[in-house]
């Protein structure tokens, strides 16, 4: 069965529900629909297997081991609570319809069981690290509604490991590395990403794990492909690799942002798959971008668009969000924003303090400076 194909068909569907729910951390937050769908269409096809001769053994295994890692059943729990939003409701129906006919279309004999696999492994299926914040709001739901213009500074009981001063202290610096890295259309590109150099000598190349709900132990016990050690050898900063000790791809680290640190510019992520590269023609975007000012405004904005090829058919779709605007400050390695609306954000911001124009990162993520 085609992986590609089949995570290209989520993608597309996705597009089309995610754009209007840009709430925090209820049902219809981007998030979460994106996980409920995913869920839901895991779930199809999983009774698809059932109705048949069921997982194997080893099927089982991988399908049990991400359900707890992901908090799926947690999620799935929450399902029914679509009832009270029709809209949103049929929507996810409709993108749980066309992402399986058209599966059925790619591969008419496809077996239910992969296909459940298949979707279980797929990136946009692993919420610990791509949503870690729905997985806490599952397992934490708030006992009283949030109050609209909450200050970040009244944190909630369950604070991400990352976003709190315990874990910022084991951190020594931070600094860059390189890897190549598969984009929109399929192309291989070079992809600058930060590194987290720890005090003990660990390093973490993901730098979202410092968000896992968990704390940094449990994150590093899941991911442990995320974890390595580094050291100093002379003047030269090296990290471990499979084949040894090799330089860090940048040599110059920092400690920390500089007090009162402001952000000035147009800042895009952009993202993708596809397989245009190879001869194919199907092409997924993702977009999302934050216009900053030194007086501490900011305005996010973000959409999607793609084409995706089946058969003799083919779609095509693009959304984009409404702008929410608010304003920001930064602490340590944390970015605050609090929008107009009431809801709010905190992410770890990464960027090189002597060069904050030319590119940041938002737990990980690169967004690149934009002339407009």
């Amino acid at each position: 069965m085609r992986v590609n194909a089949m995570a290209m068909t989520l993608v597309a569907s996705l597009i089309g529900v995610q754009a209007a729910y840009a709430q925090n951390t209820d049902i219809t937050s981007q998030a979460f629909i994106r996980a409920a769908l995913t869920v839901m269409t895991f779930d199809y096809f999983a009774t698809k297997c059932k109705q048949g001769q069921g997982f194997s053994p080893s099927q089982t295994a991988k399908v049990e081991a991400w359900e707890t890692e992901n908090g799926v059943t947690q999620i799935r729990s929450r399902l029914r609570e679509f009832d009270r939003y029709p809209t949103q409701k049929q929507q996810l129906d409709q993108a749980l319809s066309s992402i399986t006919q058209e599966i059925a279309k790619q591969q008419p004999n496809i077996d239910g069981c992969v296909a459940a696999v298949t979707m279980s492994q797929l990136p946009d299926a692993q919420f610990a690290k791509i949503s870690p914040e729905i997985i806490t709001a599952v397992n934490n739901l708030p006992k009283t509604p949030k109050k609209t213009g909450q200050s970040p500074s009244q944190k909630p009981a369950n604070v991400a490991s990352g976003k709190n001063a315990a874990t910022l202290a084991q951190i020594d610096s931070f600094g860059f590395n390189y890897r190549s890295s598969i984009g929109i259309g399929g192309f291989v590109g070079l992809d600058v990403y930060p590194i987290v150099l720890f005090r003990n000598g660990d390093a973490l190349t993901d730098v979202e794990g410092l968000s896992f709900p968990g704390g940094l132990a449990a994150h590093k016990q899941a991911n442990p492909k995320d974890w390595t050690r580094w050291r100093k050898q002379g003047s030269k900063l090296q990290i471990a690799q499979k084949d040894g000790w090799e330089p860090l791809g940048f040599q110059t680290t920092y400690p920390k942002l500089p007090n009162n640190f402001k952000l000035n510019g147009l800042f895009r992520s952009l993202s993708g798959t596809g397989n245009v590269a190879i001869g194919g023609n199907d092409a997924i975007a993702v977009w999302k971008d934050y216009r900053f000012w030194p007086d501490g405004r900011v305005v996010r904005g973000q959409g999607a668009g793609g084409r995706v090829e089946g058969g003799d058919s083919s779609v095509v779709t693009s959304s984009v969000d409404p702008n929410q605007r608010g304003s920001y400050r930064v602490e340590g390695l944390t970015l605050y924003i609090n929008y107009d609306d009431g809801s709010s954000e905190r992410r770890i911001l990464i960027t090189d303090p002597k060069d904050p124009n030319s590119a940041i990162w938002l737990d990980g993520v690169s967004y690149v400076r934009r002339n407009q």
